[in-house]
């Protein structure tokens, strides 16, 4: 990778950056384009790249080698030119032959920022005590999080049913309606209702219509009408709360009730320092936010908003469900999920300007060491080789953050209790 240019438009707060994607770099995704394709092109005899090229068109691999190389030269000509950017980047491809290419990219830059105080601030700290319904609430959530399970003959509310289902409309199966092996707990409200009800009383290996009526308020496609839900049951699972007593303690390594009750009791002391701790550090950096005089670029905006989105999308899928799914369920669209995340991702934007200031003016910066220091404990974290947390969250974006938390750090080691 190489800038050839460098062109800064002060007024509009924009850099735009010529960049050429070198002969080596290009030749090698052209050649790994032609082999994740050969075999989806036909062509007389063998198949070579040559072939497909003669067959094709010379620039027949030209778009998915672009797609492929085109990241990676952005984000190292971002970092080679110590850019800030504070949105995703208007790119246009200037030129491509079998020698290379290049393309301009066109970023919007970090605003002026004007910071007020942000060391030696102050904040209230909240008691670090549990009141008598704090304790029975800890004792109800351990034991909430040691069910028991059991597996009944048949279903009801409250029990969690593995089903396959699919909706039609008059007879007719209608997209996003289907799902296989879906874990619903009965009584969530995660689907339309009167569809929960219904499935309450199957066994399994049952199968079973579930007639439902759309709310008005639902998509535009499925809102107010009638369907029906072919519903087949696999498994069936009820949960319940043990009690705490010394049979339970001893099966989990305590010696009676009294040593399982004092670990919960000290356990829900320690969270409840901890959330004082954390609900004081959150009001200091309210404060730089508050404080703080920028305007933000839409493009920052819509970047968190696309972060905030892909974590509940990545959390969605954790749970077995896609986020389609859930907003089909919930009634919601794309566009609706992003304007009640508005606000949050404003204030995540405004998060990043202060904090990235405050690094600025402090010359706050991560080491080499630091950095191999994150990887490791990610590693180790999400038990996944440091490879695929690199090429997950470069070393420019993990710097980045890794600022950030330095320059928060800052702002807290300096506060005072109220």
């Amino acid at each position: 990778m190489t800038v050839l240019h460098r062109e800064d438009l002060a007024r509009q707060r924009q850099v735009k950056l010529t960049i050429q994607v070198e002969k080596d770099v290009w030749q090698k995704a052209l050649m790994d384009a032609y082999e994740g394709v050969k075999t989806l092109f036909p062509v007389d005899g063998e198949v070579t790249r040559q072939k497909l090229e003669a067959a094709y068109g010379g620039d027949f691999l030209y778009q998915e080698a672009v797609n492929a190389v085109y990241p990676q030269a952005l984000v190292d000509a971002i970092a080679a030119e110590d850019i800030q950017l504070a949105g995703t980047p208007t790119l246009h491809v200037d030129a491509i032959d079998s020698d290379g290419f290049s393309f301009t990219a066109l970023i919007d830059l970090y605003p002026e920022v004007t910071l007020g105080q942000y060391k030696g601030l102050a904040a209230p700290y909240g008691a670090v005590e549990l009141s008598a319904e704090d304790t029975e609430q800890a004792i109800r959530d351990f034991l909430q999080d040691n069910l028991v399970e059991e597996h009944p003959d048949r279903a009801a509310m409250g029990d969690e049913v593995t089903i396959d289902f699919e909706g039609f409309l008059d007879g007719v199966a209608f997209p996003g309606g289907k799902g296989e092996q879906y874990p619903l707990l009965l009584g969530s409200g995660m689907f339309i209702p009167g569809f929960e009800e219904q499935v309450a009383g199957m066994i399994v290996g049952e199968e079973r219509d579930v007639k439902v009526t759309f709310p008005t308020e639902y998509t535009a496609e499925l809102a107010g009408k009638d369907a029906v839900f072919q519903v087949k049951c696999h498994a069936i699972t009820r949960r319940s709360a043990p009690e705490l007593d010394d049979a339970l303690a001893q099966a989990l390594d305590f010696t009676d009730a009294s040593a399982l009750r004092r670990h919960i009791m000290e356990d829900a002391l320690a969270r409840r320092a901890a959330q004082r701790e954390s609900e004081w550090a959150d009001a200091l950096v309210q404060q730089v936010i508050d404080n703080m005089t920028a305007a933000l670029p839409p493009a920052m905006i819509e970047n968190q908003l696309d972060g905030l989105l892909q974590e509940l999308k990545n959390h969605m899928a954790a749970q077995g469900m896609a986020l389609q799914d859930y907003l089909d369920a919930s009634g919601l669209t794309m566009d609706d999920l992003r304007s009640h995340s508005r606000s949050q991702a404003e204030n995540a934007a405004r998060y990043e300007l202060a904090m990235t200031e405050i690094a600025r003016r402090e010359n706050l910066d991560v080491t080499e060491a630091e950095l191999a220091e994150q990887y490791d404990a990610l590693a180790a974290q999400y038990q996944i080789p440091k490879e695929t947390i690199r090429a997950q969250l470069p070393p420019v974006r993990l710097r980045h953050d890794l600022r950030l938390a330095k320059a928060r750090a800052l702002v807290t080691e300096s506060g005072r209790r109220l």
